[in-house]
């Protein structure tokens, strides 16, 4: 009996406690590439960029995510540690190689933040990456938005391919998630 009357209490408590400046976004990745040591190779970094709408300029970003299926160059291993790095240099995906254009061969990126993401060998996996603290430094100004970069974090000679998925809409390739409050006004 105690139990019908507990439920309505703790409804009652998450909607009074709930945020009304709670918010979530969600878009396809509007801008992909690959960049590897051998031109036209199919494995190599992949990498991301979307642009995130006004609404978020000085938001708080409770949890942000990029979703994308991608196979590793793993040989016999069947997972592979990834790091997903904030891009510090534009780039567009039909100018894209290893060393022209970049500062660095192999992309420019802040090594200093970044987050991390399991691969496992499989076509039709989901990956998702936590990219809460990128997009906070984006959404507060600090940085600037130039996407995302996806390597491997054990061994940097390992590459990935991107690829649709099923999990996602068709022509699809990667979304990036965003829920996020909006700052009390004074």
């Amino acid at each position: 009996m105690k139990t019908r009357s507990l439920i309505p209490a703790i409804l009652f408590l998450l909607v009074l406690c709930a945020s009304a400046n709670s918010a979530y976004w969600e878009d396809s990745v509007s801008t992909l590439g690959t960049i590897a040591p051998n031109q036209g190779a199919e494995f190599g970094r992949l990498l991301f960029k979307f642009d995130l709408p006004n609404e978020l300029d000085g938001a708080v970003i409770d949890y942000a995510e990029l979703i994308f299926t991608a196979t590793p160059d793993t040989g016999t291993s069947y997972i592979c540690l990834m790091g997903v790095f904030p891009v510090s240099t534009s780039w567009e995906s039909a100018n894209l190689s290893w060393s022209s254009g970049w500062t660095n061969s192999g992309g420019d990126y802040v090594d200093s933040i970044f987050s991390t993401c399991l691969i496992r060998r499989s076509e039709d996996k989901l990956t998702r990456a936590d990219i809460t603290d990128v997009a906070q430094l984006w959404a507060d100004g600090t940085l600037p938005n130039y996407g995302l970069i996806v390597m491997p974090l054990e061994d940097l000679g390992r590459y990935l391919k991107l690829h649709e998925s099923s999990s996602l809409p068709q022509g699809v390739k990667a979304k990036v998630r965003v829920f996020y409050s909006r700052k009390a006004e004074d």
